[in-house]
């Protein structure tokens, strides 16, 4: 806040799964209004307070910040930071006004695949010294994130009741998780995403690390039609591993969003251009288990497919991950 400007407003900025987000109004003395995004990491995860979650994350996500914004590409579809509180690990970031996230792209609404992809060939390119590398750890939240996306799903019980969301789907996941070559895969893959030397990997890359619809903004309607059709927020996820994995998860969105998937996999492939090779094992895999963590897990999706449609989804995760 500058020394002409007073508080006015302060406001919710969305429903964050992770941290508290708020949107803060300023006026100066003329009378003008700007609006500022006030990001606070807590030792929960914010949608889910029983689950404990490392604080320290707020850093991870400031210095990704840092780390791209004299990429031009990628800086100029997303916030910027504009500073940081070290003792409540808060971040202020600019607001993007009106713009909404593209969790409706599991309905009516479309995904722009095209300009997700080439976003992240440009972060993927991104050439990183050693010691940059190697700042970009953030293992305790992957450690979290470990947990629901490879093992919580695929346990013997669940702390929620899928029956709740769709009922037959627990019999269904009774089925996947009886699948003992499955099950071994998914321990594979979840030793590849958590490995604390993950950045040594000459394939590895700067990671967004939640790369799907929630952390998509668009645009709203009245904005200039030469204005970027996509931005790009909350990479507290962030770590320099397989770049795989980023794309594993948008694959896997795009699923959710009714696009086929060989569509998919071909305008994903043309659109990113980065000079990484891609491992197409390790794509699909991770697709898959990321398509079964939201289906089969705790971090579900505002979905409204049926059991039937759910189970061909899931059929589609078993087959790439094997």
């Amino acid at each position: 806040m500058r020394d002409d400007e007073i508080l006015v407003a302060v406001e919710s900025a969305g429903e964050g799964n992770m941290n508290c987000t708020l949107r803060t109004t300023l006026r100066d003395q003329a009378g003008r209004e700007r609006t500022l995004i006030l990001k606070q990491s807590r030792p929960w995860v914010e949608k889910y307070p029983t689950i404990a979650a490392p604080v320290e994350r707020a850093w991870s996500e400031a210095r990704f910040y840092e780390c791209v914004s004299s990429v031009a590409p990628v800086a100029a579809q997303m916030p910027t930071l504009v500073g940081k509180d070290t003792a409540n690990y808060t971040l202020c970031l600019t607001d993007l006004p009106g713009s909404v996230d593209m969790t409706d792209a599991y309905g009516e609404a479309s995904l722009p695949l095209d300009a997700a992809a080439r976003w992240l060939g440009q972060l993927h390119s991104i050439d990183l010294q050693q010691d940059q590398c190697a700042a970009f750890q953030n293992l305790e939240l992957r450690k979290l994130n470990h947990q629901h996306l490879f093992v919580i799903p695929l346990q013997s019980q669940l702390p929620i009741d899928l029956e709740q969301i769709t009922t037959g789907l627990e019999t269904t996941r009774q089925q996947v998780i009886a699948d003992d070559n499955l099950l071994a895969i998914a321990k594979q893959m979840g030793e590849l995403y958590v490995d604390a030397d993950s950045w040594k990997d000459p394939n590895a890359r700067l990671l967004h690390g939640d790369y799907y619809p929630g952390s998509f903004l668009r645009r709203p309607s009245t904005h200039p039609t030469d204005a970027p059709s996509l931005f790009v927020i909350d990479p507290e996820f962030c770590f320099v591993g397989p770049p795989e994995f980023d794309l594993g998860v948008l694959l896997a969105h795009t699923l959710f969003c009714g696009i086929d998937c060989e569509e998919a996999k071909q305008q994903i492939l043309t659109a990113y251009h980065s000079d990484g090779v891609i491992r197409h094992d390790l794509w699909t895999r991770f697709a898959g288990l990321e398509i079964l963590r939201r289906l089969l897990g705790v971090a579900q999706l505002p979905l409204t497919a049926t059991l039937e449609t759910k189970r061909q989804w899931i059929d589609v995760a078993r087959a790439w991950i094997r």
